[in-house]
């Protein structure tokens, strides 16, 4: 069926952009757009949901049936989500303001949290904006959770950087969280808001805490992703930037793996809270760098640069609780996933 995107009306500032197809797709009210929702269909939106994660995310829920929303800023870049534009609801708004959010989560029965506005480096670089512009941002909203129709939500926190430095590797669930960045420090407090807030409201909740999340569609501009920054930068003849000696561990786990995680506990009815989602296994720095010679046939130049104080020297997840839970496995080998990076971006 073919659907175009058009805007069909504004609340709070929040601009709201229905697919229609010629068909009477909702009704207004004082200004407010009200979505038809056919019974025993309901709405999943995902904030954030032109980022890397999320247009994934939204490609995937569109493929098994769900009707999505999508909640982004009005500059965020649609590249990512343009081949399924005609199958889904974009709401543009800003997530410091909490009717925008509100808006986007109007007739919502699931909602999947992705919005950050930082990664560990800029994080460091200003940690009152960190603070100011994701726990602050996300307390405003989840205050007004009990006013929605959502029946459960998903956090989206940082394996990566919430534990701190392990006392054990590989970290499980339990193990205590003591992170070292402003960034785990701002995850940890909106994973704690949104328990609080959830709990409250009487409202099912999730948090994910993913590895190191790496593939097609990462914004290498920022930094985000260090496999991809790598093979972009190894593709384009430029030096390779090492921060430290390069043997530092961290757990990769490949963008279709986490998306059939979360898949999975979408349905997920049972007790557990807290998910740690990875692929289990520790790689050095120098163990990609590797990969990506035998891949490539060679490397440019490597220049390593002094370790940053705010990263940890391993960081290896457990994930076997949500293996036990929902039969969950992670299917895409390290070198496997690096190769399909190297291809999105010799195409790019």
């Amino acid at each position: 069926m073919a659907i175009s995107i058009v805007e069909a009306g504004i609340w709070a500032g929040c601009k709201y952009r229905n697919s229609s197809d010629g068909k009477e797709a909702g009704f207004m009210i004082g200004g407010r757009v009200n979505k038809i929702v056919p019974a025993g269909q309901g709405l999943t939106v995902v904030l954030g949901g032109c980022g890397f994660i999320g247009s994934h995310l939204c490609r995937s829920l569109v493929q098994d049936g769900h009707r999505v929303r999508v909640f982004d800023k009005t500059d965020a870049e649609r590249n990512l989500i343009r081949d399924i534009m005609s199958k889904i609801e974009v709401v543009e708004g800003d997530a410091v303001r909490p009717d925008d959010v509100m808006a986007a989560l109007d007739g919502a029965e699931t909602a999947i949290y992705l919005v950050h506005t930082t990664v560990p480096g800029s994080s460091m670089a200003d940690p009152s904006y960190d603070v100011e512009s994701n726990v602050a941002a996300s307390v405003r909203w989840l205050s007004r959770l009990e006013q929605t129709s959502v029946r459960k939500i998903v956090f989206v926190s940082s394996g990566g950087t919430v534990y701190g430095i392990p006392q054990r590797n590989p970290i499980d669930e339990q193990h205590p969280t003591d992170p070292i960045s402003s960034y785990g420090i701002t995850k940890l407090a909106i994973e704690k808001y949104v328990a609080m807030y959830a709990t409250a409201a009487g409202i099912e909740y999730l948090i994910l805490r993913p590895s190191n999340v790496y593939g097609e569609g990462q914004r290498l501009q920022i930094g985000q992703g260090v496999i991809g920054v790598l093979v972009d930068r190894a593709l384009r003849g430029q030096e390779l930037e090492v921060w430290g000696t390069g043997d530092s561990l961290r757990d990769y786990i490949y963008i279709a793996d986490f998306i059939g995680a979360v898949r999975a506990l979408l349905t997920y009815t049972g007790s557990h809270r807290i998910f740690n989602v990875s692929g289990g296994k520790g790689h050095s720095l120098k163990d990609i760098l590797q990969i990506l010679r035998h891949q490539l046939g060679g490397l440019p130049d490597i220049r390593y640069k002094p370790a940053r104080g705010f990263d940890v020297p391993a960081n290896v997840l457990d994930a076997s609780l949500l293996r036990a839970e929902v039969g969950w496995e992670p299917r895409v080998p390290l070198e496997e996933g690096v190769e399909r990076v190297i291809q999105w971006l010799k195409k790019a």
